[in-house]
């Protein structure tokens, strides 16, 4: 096996261990104590092993906290245009959900009983994504591209077990889907920023309330999203378009 196909299973396993472990317990914990709020309790056991990973991925350096091929005076630029792509998405992904698959999503909103205020912020804002990017972006995908597996399969396999992580089945769609888009950010600028940038702005954005709004409504969205999402991905492509050096062991 390639030693740094190797590494990277390794530390991908790491990863999950570390995520496996306090939501098995809270889901132990939640099946024993909880009364109508298991689903509460499973959120602040994701919450622990997301700081848990933030913690050991950083502090042992397995992955690197850098802009990569994001030059100084780029770095504000592209921090804008991946706020846009993340904010286009959002757009795409909420109408097609409003417009295709609306019952489904509004029963899973009411299925849902996640925690809410500061820790909530932290949990789905700022924790979750910035773990969800160290193991399948700069771990899983980085290197995936280390070991020269070609750029668009490592995405794709990167984005895949993103889908398992979220696993209702609307959610698993629109995460590998997801996963493509920030995997190819990443491809471009050999750096996990933009992706917790991404990441971070859809998760917040989430909380918009669209009740009310009817299909013309969504329409519009739909075409704007997919022109701004477009322009965003083809303004990285551009400015980071020569990958050959990227991820040389």
């Amino acid at each position: 096996m390639d030693k740094e196909l190797g590494k990277t299973i390794k530390l991908f396993l790491l990863w999950w261990f570390l995520f496996l472990v306090p939501t098995i317990v809270g889901f132990i914990l939640g099946c024993i104590f909880s009364k109508g709020s298991h689903d509460e309790i499973m959120s602040w056991s994701i919450l622990v092993a997301n700081v848990l990973i933030v913690i050991v991925f950083f502090s042992k350096r397995y992955v690197q906290w850098s802009f990569g091929r994001i030059e100084r005076r780029m770095i504000w630029p592209t921090a804008c245009m991946t706020i846009l792509i993340a904010a286009a998405y959002l757009f795409v992904e909420e109408a097609v959900g409003e417009l295709f698959f609306s019952e489904e999503l509004h029963k899973l909103d009411n299925d849902s009983h996640l925690i809410s205020g500061i820790w909530g912020i932290l949990y789905g804002a700022i924790f979750g994504p910035i773990a969800e990017e160290i193991g399948f972006r700069g771990i899983l995908l980085g290197g995936l591209l280390k070991s020269r597996c070609r750029p668009w399969l490592a995405i794709l396999i990167s984005a895949l077990f993103f889908g398992v992580l979220h696993q209702f089945p609307l959610a698993f769609f629109g995460s590998i889907v997801f996963g493509v888009i920030v995997g190819w950010l990443y491809w471009r600028t050999n750096s996990i920023i933009p992706g917790i940038i991404v990441h971070i702005v859809n998760n917040s954005l989430t909380a918009i309330d669209s009740t009310g709004w009817n299909n013309t409504v969504f329409i519009i969205i739909l075409v704007v999203g997919l022109v701004l999402l477009t322009y965003g991905l083809w303004w990285v492509g551009k400015r980071f378009n020569n990958t050959e050096r990227n991820f040389m062991p």
